[in-house]
């Protein structure tokens, strides 16, 4: 026969302060009050439950919040294998400010545009244009994620208007740069930077590349998810980067000299072998050091060496997509919005292909002098 108790707990500094627990077969659950009146009625209903042998204490489903909701989205984000840098940034976005302000404990179909454009118009006072369109990017995603299961019938988020933001400016080494750069850069450094210059990795990519991705038989460096090691390209999408003949030297002599011999070696260890942090300044810093060695005094950073390589594709004539897929954009319009000066002057430059192709026909048909001056004679008359 099963036995019933239960006990009725106060716990101080809190709203909901009386607890009354319940254990039965082994099985303990506890339902909170915020008087002890309540808690006593509670305890008397599952008295008369018990004896009427309709006792049902299965747990209750936890009720939707914001809160719970943003948890749900954040493990469903890992679970397609997001990047755990690009998580933290979302979960500071909705956590830090987005769930607190619209309120963490309420059912998201509560949440009206209205709301959401107040919460615009008072975060635009607080910080910049930029994170304010971030946090309602992230509020939009959390919301469309709460239509997908179901939970909210529209996305409100769709109907609030984003803040303009400045349109972002891009650099990367010029041509007459390259070579001091590469002359400036020391130590392990420089085989980091020629890798990253002709390849157009990412920071990430070059700290978890292995022996095993660089394909000298091919001669392709692959760049692939790797799901035990908590590693995915930004994009999603796993690539092959064709190695430049100017670059497999370097390359084979590094791996002979610097690199274990097992497929899971990295490429680019630190001293003692093992992996360098990802989210390490080292890159950063050892960029901005070889500029300044340069002669270069503007503000480079790592990834200016990755949008090197697309400009250097873009002016040898290389079109905008296959730039894009070399680089692992997502979408194409990435690629045209980083490198909209150069493809801009590579789509002129193919245009003029066309005057090219039917100049000489368009020049046989021009009259030639006497015939216009026998076409203004004519008109005279």
């Amino acid at each position: 026969m099963s036995h019933l108790w239960l006990s009725i707990q106060q716990r101080r500094n809190r709203d909901r302060c009386w607890l009354l627990v319940i254990e039965r077969d082994g099985q303990r659950t506890t339902r909170s009050f915020s008087s002890f009146d309540e808690a006593k009625a509670a305890e008397r209903e599952l008295r008369r439950a018990e004896k009427a042998g309709r006792l049902d204490l299965r747990p209750r489903p936890l009720p939707v919040t914001l809160a719970r909701l943003s948890g749900d989205f954040l493990r469903a984000k890992e679970s397609e294998g997001v990047a755990q840098a690009t998580l933290t940034v979302y979960r500071t976005l909705l956590l830090a400010s987005v769930v607190p302000t619209l309120g963490a404990e309420r059912h998201p179909r509560t949440v009206t545009a209205l709301e959401v454009e107040q919460f615009r118009d008072k975060r635009l006072t607080e910080v910049s244009p930029s994170t304010v369109f971030r946090e309602l990017d992230r509020l939009k995603a959390l919301l469309g994620y709460a239509k997908k299961k179901g939970l909210v019938s529209t996305n409100v988020a769709d109907e609030v208007k984003f803040p303009r933001i400045p349109k972002k400016s891009y650099d990367w080494l010029r041509s007459p740069e390259l070579g001091p750069f590469l002359e400036a850069c020391q130590g392990e450094f420089e085989s980091i930077a020629k890798v990253a210059i002709f390849t157009g990795l990412r920071r990430r990519e070059v700290v978890f590349l292995q022996r095993s991705d660089v394909d000298l038989l091919n001669n392709v460096i692959c760049v692939r998810s790797k799901s035990h090691l908590g590693f995915r390209p930004k994009s999603g999408k796993e690539r092959s980067i064709p190695i430049d003949p100017v670059l497999r030297p370097l390359l084979v002599r590094h791996l002979d000299q610097h690199v274990g011999l097992g497929p899971e070696a990295w490429v680019f260890p630190q001293a003692q072998g093992s992996r360098r942090s990802e989210k390490t300044r080292w890159f950063a810093l050892s960029t901005q050091s070889a500029a300044q060695r340069a002669g270069i005094h503007r503000r480079l950073t790592f990834h200016d060496l990755r949008r090197t390589y697309g400009a250097m594709l873009i002016e040898a004539g290389v079109d905008i997509y296959t730039v894009s897929r070399l680089l692992g954009h997502a979408d194409v319009r990435i690629t045209q919005d980083v490198y909209a000066p150069l493809s801009g002057r590579f789509l002129a430059e193919q245009a003029a292909r066309l005057g090219r192709h039917i100049g000489p026909s368009l020049v046989r048909e021009l009259p030639t002098v006497p015939s216009l001056r026998q076409a203004l004679r004519t008109l005279d008359q």
